[in-house]
């Protein structure tokens, strides 16, 4: 073997990709001829895993990391990135993303965008860079969570078998008619505060899926959630506002408040309704959430 042959190949990383199969359609055949036409092989050496049920893919990460792999890329949708971060939580992997699900709202702020061909080129001259994640009552997230309305859409969708925009607009509007505000109390930073709130998001980065910002200027590498409080509100206003989460001013609603801070606990009434990454579930009681510091490493698109 030539010394030249021997630099490139310990220049040539390791990368796994972890399919869930059900977050597109005729994905797992799609995805190795997407892979074969525009991986660079000059730059990864690559496998693919399949998951085989909900929880999967951590363990699957995890285990990637253990037998020597330095990317490790979620393909699918939110849940799938979020499931395949959380086994690579303070480890050496470095996370990649191909968006293969709806909302693809961390895809989209970190530049890989919907196309999965371009998604996987862009793979090749990423740069890695290290970024917060949050602990929600011990959960891990890492763009956006939510209690109150958005909760209850994201529960909704679960077990749904239709994805995507129109299904997701449609329990919206749906929800948003009967959900009623919650009282809550909230403390940060020293502060308490108590508000009927109609939702509570709490981001590390800007944008639900669909282009959706919640928190224009969240940064994903501060060391803070960005929270933002939707208070009580006749319906009309919520839907009015719609447009402004399209254009970075939902700040500016007169509903709106928000704060940042590196942890802080929330109280609501009864059970309440939660996405974590826009997986839904449910919570009774004290609700903590932090920030977690610099925990994770991520491919980011240079262009």
């Amino acid at each position: 073997m030539s010394s030249e042959t021997s630099d490139r190949e310990r220049s040539v990383k390791n990368l796994l990709f972890i399919v869930n199969p059900k977050a597109g359609v005729r994905l797992q055949r799609r995805i190795r001829e997407s892979i074969e036409n525009n991986l660079d092989p000059e730059t990864y050496s690559y496998g693919i895993w399949m998951t085989e049920y909900k929880g999967h893919a951590p363990e699957l990460a995890q285990k990637a990391i253990q037998e020597g792999f330095d990317v490790v890329v979620a393909v699918g949708g939110d849940g799938s990135i979020n499931e395949v971060a959380s086994g690579l939580l303070h480890s050496s992997g470095t996370l990649g993303i191909i968006p293969a699900g709806s909302g693809n709202g961390l895809a989209m702020h970190l530049g890989y965008g919907r196309n999965i061909d371009k998604a996987i080129q862009k793979l090749n001259s990423a740069q890695m860079q290290v970024i917060d994640a949050g602990r929600f009552n011990g959960r891990p997230f890492f763009n956006v969570a939510g209690i109150g309305f958005d909760g209850l859409v994201s529960n909704l969708m679960e077990g749904k078998n239709k994805r995507g925009f129109i299904p997701y607009f449609t329990e919206s509007v749906k929800a948003g008619l009967h959900y009623e505000s919650k009282d809550c109390v909230l403390e940060f930073e020293g502060k308490r505060i108590e508000r009927k709130c109609f939702a509570i998001a709490i981001a590390n980065g800007p944008m639900y899926g669909y282009n959706f910002e919640i928190a224009p200027g969240a940064k994903l590498d501060d060391g803070l959630f960005s929270i933002v409080l939707l208070n009580d509100a006749p319906r009309w206003q919520y839907f009015a506002a719609v447009p402004a989460t399209l254009n970075g001013k939902i700040l500016e609603a007169p509903f709106v408040e928000h704060f940042t801070a590196k942890s802080l606990k929330i109280w609501a009434e009864g059970s309440n309704f939660v996405h974590l990454d826009g997986e839904g579930i449910q919570e009774d009681g004290e609700m903590h959430i932090e920030v977690l510091p610099q925990a994770l490493r991520v491919l980011v698109p240079s262009t």
